[in-house]
């Protein structure tokens, strides 16, 4: 994965408890259902990973490329559960 560092904006809202896509996702000023036309991922899947539920990690690099962020960008980060 390339090195990338998450805006200021959206670490302070991870610090205040939102989740990494969803505070991403706002910095941006997307809609879920924005995101889920450019993800092809239903609103209601974005809204579960975003609540924490579990996927698969190709949910997770569609919508890292549907933010524009790397894929893997998600990989390791504690609040985007791996499906079980």
């Amino acid at each position: 994965m390339t090195s990338f560092a998450l805006p200021e904006a959206v670490l302070t809202a991870i610090s205040n408890g939102t989740p990494v896509i969803r505070a991403y996702r706002e910095h941006l000023g997307y809609t879920v259902e924005d995101i889920a036309v450019t993800s092809g991922l239903t609103a209601e899947e974005i809204e579960k990973i975003e609540a924490g539920h579990r996927f698969e990690k190709g949910y997770r690099d569609r919508l890292a490329r549907a933010l524009g962020l790397p894929e893997g960008m998600f990989d390791e980060i504690s609040d985007i559960p791996d499906a079980a």
